[in-house]
C-alpha cells in the first residue's frame, strides 16, 4: 500500500537524521531547508509524501517562540504552518488554538500521516504536531529543543485533545489518486483555549483594589471632636454598605 511505502522512506530518513542531529546547525538546517523544498501552488497525488519530507528535513532547528522560519527557529505552530505553506501552498492561520478550529475531526485510531495533534500542556491547545505514521509524530518541542520525532506514548496521549485532519490522499481500486482538501470544514472545531473567566476576575481584583483605595483616602487621620467622630463612624459605615452591595 503507497501509505507503507511512503511511511517506510520517511522512517528511513528519521534515522538517518538522527545519526546526524547532534552535528547540524542553524545553518546547516536553513541550507539543508533551500535544498529539499518542494512549493506547490495546487495539491498532487504525491502532496503526503512532499509534506512529511517536508517536516523531515527541518529536523534539527531550533525552538524560538514566535519563530516562523528555519532561520529564526519555530515553534511549534510556526512550524506546522510553515511546513503546510512550503509542501501543501496551504496557509494555516497562525496559532494552535485557531488550527484547532480548521480541518476534519478523526480519532486516534483513524489516524493517518499529516494529520495534526493537538495537545493540552498548559492549557486547551497550547502545543501540537503532526503524525507521520508509526506511532510517531513531529514537534517543535519547547525552549531549548529541537524540531524532532517523538513516540506518542502514554504521557502525549494523556494530554492530546484532539486531531484534525486537513488533507487526505485516497486511492480507488484502480489504483487512481485524489486528494481531498479538508481546510474549509469549520464546523468539528475541537475543545478551545478561553480567558473570558481569568479577564473577569482580574475585573473584580482591580474593583476591591479601588474600593480600598477609595477607604484609606476617606479616614480622617486626626479626628478633634466626639461629634466628628460620629460623623466618621457613619461614613465609613455607608461606604462599607457600598463595598458589600458591588461585590455581591
Amino acid at each position: 500500500m503507497k501509505f507503507k511505502t511512503l511511511l517506510g522512506i520517511v522512517i528511513f530518513l528519521v534515522f538517518t537524521a538522527n545519526v546526524f542531529a547532534d552535528t547540524i546547525d542553524d545553518e546547516e538546517a536553513s541550507e539543508s531547508d533551500v535544498t529539499t523544498t518542494s512549493t506547490s501552488s495546487s495539491l498532487t497525488k504525491d502532496a503526503i509524501g512532499d509534506m512529511l519530507l517536508q517536516s523531515v528535513s527541518l529536523m534539527g532547528i531550533p525552538y524560538h517562540w514566535g519563530g516562523n522560519t528555519p532561520e529564526t527557529g519555530m515553534d511549534c505552530s510556526g512550524f506546522i504552518r510553515y511546513v503546510f505553506k512550503k509542501s501543501l501552498g496551504i496557509t494555516l492561520p497562525r496559532t494552535a488554538n485557531e488550527m484547532a478550529k480548521l480541518g476534519k475531526r478523526v480519532s486516534i485510531d483513524e489516524l493517518q500521516p499529516g494529520d495534526l495533534l493537538f495537545f493540552n500542556i498548559h492549557h486547551l491547545n497550547s502545543h501540537m504536531g503532526m503524525y507521520i505514521g508509526d506511532n510517531k509524530f513531529i514537534q517543535s518541542p519547547h525552549t531549548g529543543d529541537r524540531i524532532k520525532i517523538s513516540e506518542l506514548d502514554d504521557y502525549w496521549r494523556s494530554k492530546l485533545n484532539g486531531a484534525k485532519r486537513i488533507v487526505a490522499e485516497d486511492q480507488d481500486n484502480k489504483g487512481n489518486t485524489t486528494i481531498e482538501d479538508y481546510q474549509d470544514i469549520d464546523t468539528e472545531a475541537l475543545p478551545l483555549a478561553s480567558r473570558v473567566s481569568r479577564h473577569k476576575n482580574k475585573k473584580h481584583k482591580h474593583n476591591s483594589q479601588t474600593h480600598k483605595k477609595a477607604q484609606i483616602v476617606d479616614t480622617p487621620s486626626h479626628p478633634t471632636s466626639n461629634s466628628s467622630k460620629v460623623g466618621y463612624t457613619k461614613h465609613k459605615h455607608k461606604h462599607k454598605h457600598k463595598i458589600s452591595h458591588v461585590d455581591n
